[in-house]
């Protein structure tokens, strides 16, 4: 009997499911456990409902867009902060092209850069930078390009930009849509088995493959927006290979972006409606006055009351009021003592939010010392060269990468099929920035580099700026003070070794 049981148990033909019943556990009253996932007097208005990022976007998105932008025209702390954004992450020069492409004729050990043609592939793209080329309205450069992308993508947590074939020399152009085209409601499954999640389509394993525009129906600001026949929005859908749609994603499978500034912006909106309010007592505050108290035992008797009343008051005056009548001040204090400190520690957490300084966004250098602001610029600057790298890897190397082949097959770049392997792997320079202390900065990087802790290039490429280029520069600079016969100190001096010194008769 137990082998047959035992036979039908492991047969591949008949499957057996066993049901066993699990001993249930008397729960016992838990102190010491994790606080935040209990659920009591304190925490009971607290969620324990867990949801995706892909889930609340569908809800909450929009709104969080708009007030985003409402906070960006309104508010002066966001305003500063995409000031900021802009300013560190693409700053005055833009993050530079640098082709890296090696010399053929040299040997393998010792692989040398082909200038020349590394100066040509250069000069093709600056002049591609200009706004006749880069943008397909003509008004933007390629440094104004990255500017705008990077403060979009802080405002709307996303930027959508379109890959134009155009017929210009270079035949390709960007062009900036604006993400509200992305409809968060469009949601669809397709036969062919991908999905639309907020009009975003991607296969089964979550990679895009084509994006579902619905423009407005602003059709004098918007041409081709539009209503079909059947009532339903128009809409148009473009592939994945012609849009760049770049935003920092906190799940794998997340297809919209977030705002940057959705944990400070509800706390931004209470501020600024505190300031307002204290703005204005403090305006009512400022015009100060005062009521006059009619006696207890007089009464109205509707006739004109020729008691003459102060209403005026100037600089040393003195008067007497008529007997019986009291004044009572009006002297409203605002704004409050502790509106200074409450502001502080307010924009203290917006500033974490932000993941900035609170010194930076609040333009606060009172109780700052050398020590304290070097700490927290350093901080702040790794965030902002966390976001270059970004920038450079999802939106400056596939704009490159396309321009590169569509100006090869019109004939802008005169290139060989060999060369365009050769230029896959340029090199981006994003801006630098000055030191807080020059003098001991420098010091530290010269000790560096002479115990071989650190090179030449990295010490210039932390300041923004290139080591083959400051060489060509100091080289033609040279030339050309020995062109003229100017001499000039290098600035190195020997050491002097003071008379009488053992070390001399040595």
């Amino acid at each position: 009997m137990i082998k047959a049981f035992l036979d039908k148990l492991f047969s591949r033909e008949t499957p057996v499911t066993l049901h066993l019943e699990q001993p249930r556990l008397k729960q016992q009253p838990v102190k010491r456990a994790y606080q935040a996932g209990q659920v009591n007097r304190l925490t009971g208005d607290w969620t324990i409902t867990p949801t995706s990022t892909r889930s609340d976007l569908r809800v909450y998105l929009r709104n969080l867009r708009a007030r985003s932008r409402d906070l960006s025209r309104n508010n002066d702390y966001v305003k500063k902060f995409l000031q900021m954004v802009r300013t560190n992450v693409v700053g005055p020069a833009g993050i530079r092209l640098q082709v890296r492409a090696r010399n053929e004729n040299a040997p393998a050990d010792a692989p040398e850069l082909d200038h020349d043609f590394n100066r040509m592939v250069e000069a093709a793209w600056r002049e591609w930078s200009h706004k006749e080329h880069c943008t397909a309205s003509g008004r933007l450069s390629w440094h104004d390009a990255q500017k705008l992308f990077v403060r979009t993508l802080a405002r709307d947590g996303e930027v959508l930009v379109r890959k134009i074939r155009t017929t210009g020399k270079y035949g390709f152009a960007l062009k900036f849509i604006d993400v509200n085209w992305l409809d968060e409601q469009f949601n669809h499954r397709l036969p062919d088995g991908n999905r639309i999640i907020m009009s975003v389509e991607v296969d089964d394993d979550d990679r895009p493959v084509a994006y579902w525009l619905t423009p407005p129906t602003d059709e004098y600001t918007y041409p081709g927006a539009v209503w079909d026949g059947s009532g339903q929005r128009h809409r148009v859908r473009v592939p994945a290979a012609e849009m760049i749609h770049c935003y920092i994603a906190e799940d794998e499978n997340q297809t919209r972006g977030v705002p940057w500034c959705y944990t400070a912006a509800l706390r931004l909106k209470m501020l600024g409606g505190y300031e307002e309010a204290e703005l204005v007592a403090a305006r009512v505050g400022a015009c100060k006055g005062g009521f006059f108290k009619r006696p207890e035992d007089e009464q109205f008797t509707g006739e004109d009351d020729q008691t003459q009343l102060i209403e005026q008051v100037e600089p040393g005056m003195l008067q007497e009021l008529p007997p019986g009548w009291e004044f009572q001040q009006y002297d409203p204090n605002h704004p409050n003592t502790n509106f200074g400190a409450f502001i502080k520690s307010v924009l203290r957490g917006v500033a974490a939010g932000l993941e900035v300084s609170y010194t930076s966004l609040a333009n606060d250098l009172e109780s700052v010392n050398y020590s304290s602001i070097r700490a927290g610029l350093l901080e702040e600057r790794d965030v902002w060269r966390d976001l270059q790298a970004f920038m450079i890897e999802h939106f400056c190397r596939p704009v490159y990468l396309a321009w590169l082949e569509a100006a090869m097959l019109t004939g802008a770049l005169p290139l060989r099929a060999a060369d365009y392997e050769r230029l896959l792997a340029p090199a981006w320079q994003p801006r630098g920035w000055a030191w807080v202390d020059p003098l001991k900065d420098v010091q530290a990087s010269i000790l560096a580099i002479e115990t071989g802790l650190a090179t030449r290039t990295d010490v210039l490429a932390e300041q923004g700026e290139d080591f083959a280029e400051t060489v060509e520069l100091l080289a033609a600079e040279a030339a050309l003070l020995e062109q003229h016969g100017i001499r000039v100190s290098s600035g190195t001096q020997q050491p002097v070794t003071p008379a009488g010194d053992p070390a001399e008769d040595d």
